[in-house]
């Protein structure tokens, strides 16, 4: 009996070391990717709704960072790069994971952005904030920090590219 317990722990053991990571890799990879390539898809359908969301509702004048540098509007052509930025930074970075190429870049890229919304778009600090941060935000950075720390794994481009050396 107690070499069954130990061969079907030695068995559970190897699978969790040596198989699950690389499904976790994937797993991680192919949800955050939908969560931005959807953002920018609906982006690049709209880009002047893009833009708008840039000058009047995300970086208007009623948000606190306006205050500080003392502007009263963004301009429309710096709202059209945002918004174009924003847009090319949500539909090639999860392409990228997906395929599992240049992970730890692309995981990177996602958590400036992702990090841009807690702080720019909306403020932690904020009731309104925290709330949104914490039931969005907070997954997002643990899963790009997962990517960022570890890369792609077996089911990745990046793998199949070391592996040829």
């Amino acid at each position: 009996m107690i070499g069954f317990i130990k061969k079907a722990y030695c068995g559970f053991e190897n699978f969790t070391t040596n198989k699950l990571p690389s499904f976790a890799d994937l797993a991680m990879r192919l949800v955050i990717a939908r969560m931005f390539f959807k953002a920018g898809w609906v982006k690049l359908k709209d880009q002047e709704s893009a833009t708008d969301l840039f000058q009047y509702e995300w970086l208007g004048d009623e948000n606190w960072w306006m205050l500080l540098i003392g502007a009263e509007e963004i301009p429309r052509t710096f709202a059209m790069l945002l918004g174009l930025l924003a847009t090319a930074g949500e539909i090639i970075l999860p392409v990228l994971l997906v395929l599992g190429l240049f992970t730890r870049f692309a995981a990177t890229g996602l958590m400036v952005m992702t990090l841009v919304i807690i702080t720019l778009i909306y403020p932690v600090w904020t009731e309104d904030g925290l709330a949104y941060w914490w039931n969005d935000h907070a997954w997002w950075a643990v899963i790009l920090l997962a990517l960022m720390a570890f890369g792609g794994q077996k089911f990745s481009l990046d793998h199949w590219l070391k592996s040829r050396k």
